[in-house]
């Protein structure tokens, strides 16, 4: 009997999994159809980027809303567009680097601008598209496929400025099947980040993949990365207080440490506290962003915490 109930709970959640990951292929077409009927690129990230190429059953990869990017001059362009389609506003993120939109089919597309917070890393939106690839055939809509180095970087940052700890296991797994699966030479993916200004996050993300994960692959990287004594104890300082910080205010300070400088760390610390205890402040109190799309968005709706937002991490 019990084997009998543990067998349907597990059919029961296997079919919620595929049923979301048929819902977020048909949502990223429709965003797609929208926002290409204006001319305007996208381009999947994360989730439902993984489920298309990564996983051999896109129901493996769980994921609760449909991450895309899109060129930082047409972004309030595309949230017309996207509301013009049925969309409706949701949130907007501290920064206004990403919004939330609502698909009339149910799950949320997180719309962004940026990959990272203002300051943060050398990874910009322009170069990204710069070197992303069309692809017309994998969803039957025109869409821009970061390059894989892109990609990679984008996973090893994001552990970082989320700096996370209790999801670092399945994150640095599947950065491990990125890596696999799109033949990256360790070598040149660490000339990649350097360049992107991701050299010392690099450092953090690959040595705690070195530790968690049985695969060379992180530590040929590590080794790769060139000199830096004062970002090789930003990383080893960053490993040891994380963990412990994790939950409190405090837990951002030591991941802005791993920014591409330490001045560039202490500038983009700065901004995410001014965008994470300014913006809702400006909202509750009604005053108006600097931008026209900003106005679409309802006062006092200020993105969900973390913890009641499954599936994100927060960034500062």
């Amino acid at each position: 009997m019990l084997e009998r109930a543990v067998s349907a709970k597990d059919a029961a959640a296997l079919r919620r999994r595929f049923t979301i990951a048929v819902l977020a292929r048909e949502i990223l077409r429709d965003a797609a159809r929208a926002l290409g009927a204006r001319g305007i690129p996208v381009m999947p990230l994360k989730g439902v980027l993984f489920q298309q190429v990564l996983y051999a059953d896109a129901a493996e990869r769980l994921m609760s809303d449909v991450d895309v990017l899109v060129p930082e001059h047409q972004f309030g362009q595309a949230i017309e567009g996207l509301m013009a389609a049925g969309f409706r506003p949701h949130s907007i993120a501290p920064g206004s680097i990403e919004v939330a939109m609502r698909s009339p089919k149910g799950l949320t597309v997180d719309l962004h601008r940026r990959l990272f917070s203002s300051c943060r890393y050398r990874l910009s939106t322009k170069a990204v598209f710069r070197r992303a690839s069309r692809d017309d055939s994998l969803i039957g809509v025109p869409l821009y496929i970061a390059h894989p180095y892109d990609t990679a970087a984008h996973l090893i940052g994001k552990l970082v400025s989320d700096h996370a700890v209790g999801d670092a296991l399945p994150r640095l797994e599947e950065l491990a099947r990125w890596v696999a699966h799109q033949h990256i030479h360790p070598s040149q993916l660490a000339q990649h980040l350097v360049l992107c200004g991701l050299g010392r996050a690099a450092r953090y993300t690959l040595a705690v993949g070195d530790e968690l994960i049985q695969d060379s692959f992180f530590s040929a990287a590590l080794d790769a990365l060139p000199a830096d004594p004062v970002g090789h104890a930003c990383a080893r300082f960053a490993r040891s207080v994380i963990p412990r910080l994790d939950g409190t205010a405090l837990a951002p300070v030591a991941a802005h440490m791993l920014n591409d400088s330490l001045a560039r760390g202490a500038g983009s610390a700065m901004l995410a506290l001014i965008s994470r205890w300014g913006h809702p402040w400006l909202w509750h109190h009604g005053a108006r962003l600097p931008s026209d799309w900003a106005a679409l968005f309802p006062q006092g709706k200020s993105p969900p915490t973390p913890s009641s937002r499954p599936g994100n991490v927060r960034e500062p």
